[in-house]
């Protein structure tokens, strides 16, 4: 990216100009990056890939040394720089490199310094770019995040982040120090979770009281003479070219995060949400997400926070549904099987499509679950067997293959 180049730079360059939010995140990583950083007593530190962060000045602050930025996709900072840096920060890029020019960036950032804090998503984006395509366009497990770094550099370690779809890994052995620092770091994070987990409780409690979520009757007047696309997460989809397809239905159900790896295969328009994950607040703050259809009712106090006070759109999954639903499989009923039971009985619909459902005879798109361990918490035949049935009494009904 400074003598090399990649291939959709200008992808990003118009994502950055239309999206003033864009890239500018960074900065919620600085408590972790500090102690791992002040181990290396750096004079120059640069930011490879900076976005409109800050995160490299705060950081340069903090310890009294030089910061630098760089990123080919932003103006004022697309000038190659010159010169060894003590320490390069690497934070949220790779995932936006096309895998096939992923060799050409490390080994540009490994000229750079032997020193590098990487901090790769391992996730699809909420963004898409131009073309139709998501903003992370290289999405794999820390794994293999690791064995790649490890063809670039001679140590590679994963550390924590702040939660397991995203990791940090540095290229050298972080002294005990260090080490310690950074275990004050987590203790104080573990205790803000607890202290914010308790006064949620008490809010959901207080607004179960006063309020409510919304009834079962309100999503059956959404739902009625409408026609509906749930769209799953089986990586057998970015095969096919259902995307203007699903985006023509009245109402488009994603499960999960939703995530989109193209519009043309998944389509774009997003009507409601089913999930038992915290999902990205972007659906809701754009009013994308009329409804979110929280499907864990045996652990209804793990909705997320701040989705909590969007009790007129939340629909929590009720503990008597899930047991019908539960009856039904032979294990744990899955997501995507928990919103699929909760709309035959809803019922009044026009037509039901279903995009995105093999019942793991492919990976899924949501996390790296190895379709072993899958398997064991889901009976995915049974619940093809389930839709199957269902099909055969409706036919309003279909799965798209």
């Amino acid at each position: 990216m400074t003598e090399v180049s990649v291939t959709n730079k200008d992808f990003y360059t118009q994502l950055h100009k239309s999206n003033p939010g864009y890239g500018t995140s960074s900065s919620y990583l600085m408590d972790v990056i500090l102690p791992l950083a002040a181990d290396l007593k750096p004079a120059r530190i640069l930011d490879y890939g900076c976005g409109k962060s800050s995160l490299v000045e705060e950081l340069a602050a903090q310890l009294g040394c030089a910061s630098h930025r760089y990123d080919p996709c932003i103006p004022e900072y697309n000038t190659p720089p010159e010169g060894a840096f003590d320490l390069v920060l690497n934070t949220d890029v790779l995932e936006h490199v096309p895998e096939a020019e992923l060799d050409a960036v490390l080994a540009d950032i490994r000229t750079k310094s032997e020193h590098v804090i990487f901090h790769i998503p391992t996730l699809y984006a909420t963004a898409l770019l131009a073309d139709g395509s998501n903003a992370h366009c290289t999405v794999h497990s820390s794994v293999w995040w690791q064995e790649k770094l490890a063809q670039h550099f001679p140590y590679v370690e994963v550390l924590r982040s702040i939660n397991n779809d995203q990791q940090f890994y540095v290229t050298w052995d972080v002294s005990a120090e260090a080490r310690q620092n950074l275990k004050m770091v987590y203790r104080q994070r573990r205790r803000a979770h607890s202290v914010a987990k308790r006064k949620h409780i008490l809010r959901m409690l207080r607004m179960r009281l006063l309020r409510g979520h919304v009834p079962k009757y309100e999503l059956q007047n959404d739902i009625a003479g409408k026609s509906i696309a749930v769209v799953g997460n089986a990586q057998s989809l970015c095969a096919k070219d259902y995307g203007p397809e699903i985006d023509q239905h009245d109402i488009v159900i994603r499960i999960n995060r939703g995530a989109i790896p193209h519009i043309k295969s998944h389509g774009q328009k997003l009507s409601w949400v089913a999930t038992s994950l915290d999902i990205p607040k972007s659906f809701v703050y754009s009013q994308q997400a009329q409804r979110v259809i929280w499907t864990p009712a045996e652990r209804s106090f793990s909705l997320p926070h701040w989705l909590a006070k969007h009790s007129d759109i939340v629909y929590l999954l009720k503990t008597a549904e899930l047991k019908r639903y539960h009856a039904r499989t032979e294990k744990k009923p899955s997501t995507g099987f928990r919103l699929l039971c909760l709309l035959e009985e809803l019922g009044g619909y026009k037509q039901i499509d279903i995009y995105g459902f093999d019942f793991f005879a492919s990976p899924t798109n949501t996390n790296h679950i190895e379709p072993e361990k899958a398997r064991s918490d889901h009976d995915y035949d049974r619940e093809n067997h389930e839709i199957q049935k269902w099909m055969a009494r409706d036919p309003r009904v279909s799965l798209k293959s």
